[in-house]
């Protein structure tokens, strides 16, 4: 089977400008697409999550425009990436998708899910949020800002772990196991975004932030598919807090919290979160049966 570690790039031309992804996984089914967080690329998912999930179904992965190997520019709103996701998927020629978000992907899957009708049969959201609401918690300024700022791949690992993994031994133990994993891949892979180029991201996400119509927040009631909502009890950089909101306001929401884990949960319980993506993604919901009812009784009518 073809991995995390193994999967070749390949490259189609989205909006005028080369994008880069790869597929691995089961030939045949539902593709799930994985879109990233803040600063990262299609190497810096962690294989041992990547190769749980591509065990059952197919996957999909990407870099936005401008970052990793995609040509482009970075667009400025967290809707303009889910706009490269969805042309992208449809120039693949791909008529329906799962979606997995984490961190700031988490807030464009929700755009990805908004904007394209009908192509997301099921959303996962890791470790984020909606836009802004009146109970937004922010997460610590000091933490995102060595995130935001670094500048050197030692300097990167070490904010990363600071801001995705508890500060305890075992939050640490974690945060470098899956920084080896993550390095295991060492042929055509590129570096974390640069921090000027992060900037991009940060005004992107900085509207996120900033209460609007059209943003994730007044329009969450438009998801009606079902979405499964999760993070670990002691996230600092999109604090928990948040997490248990999202999953309140939302039509059809199912969330777990995993223990002694932070912002990098997925991670540190690669196996049991993939198994759970994976209950969730093949199980059926009462957003489905509602569904199938509207369908039976417009059939009636």
């Amino acid at each position: 089977m073809t991995t995390q570690q193994t999967a070749v790039t390949q490259y189609v031309v989205v909006n005028g400008a080369k994008a880069a992804y790869r597929r691995l996984g089961l030939g045949s089914g539902i593709p799930l697409v994985m879109i990233i967080h803040f600063r990262g690329n299609m190497d810096f998912w962690d294989p041992a999550l990547i190769n749980a999930l591509a065990k059952s179904r197919p996957i999909i992965l990407l870099d936005y425009p401008g970052i990793g190997k995609s040509e482009g520019e970075i667009p400025l709103t967290l809707q303009g990436w889910a706009a490269h996701v969805v042309a992208l998927v449809d120039v693949l020629n791909i008529k329906e998708i799962d979606l997995l978000g984490f961190s700031m992907g988490g807030g464009a899957a929700q755009y990805v899910a908004l904007n394209a009708p009908g192509l997301v049969r099921k959303l996962v959201l890791a470790g984020t949020r909606t836009s802004v609401t009146p109970n937004t918690t922010r997460g610590e300024p000091a933490i995102f800002e060595a995130l935001a700022t670094s500048t050197t791949e030692e300097e990167f690992k070490a904010s990363w772990a600071l801001s995705f993994f508890n500060p305890s031994p075992l939050g640490q133990a974690a945060a470098e196991a899956s920084w080896a994993r993550i390095m295991s891949r060492t042929e055509d892979r590129a570096p974390h975004l640069s921090p000027e180029l992060a900037k991009r991201q940060i005004e992107a996400f900085g509207k996120f932030m900033t209460p609007h119509p059209d943003n994730a927040y007044e329009r969450i009631h438009e998801l009606t598919m079902p979405v499964f909502v999760a993070n670990g009890d002691n996230d600092s950089l999109i604090p928990t807090v948040n997490t248990y909101e999202l999953a309140q306001i939302l039509p059809y929401a199912h969330i777990h919290i995993y223990p002694n884990s932070g912002h990098g949960f997925l991670y540190q319980y690669a196996e049991l979160f993939a198994k759970h993506v994976n209950l969730f993604l093949d199980g059926k919901y009462e957003a489905e049966d509602a569904k199938e009812l509207f369908k039976f009784k417009a059939r009636l009518a």
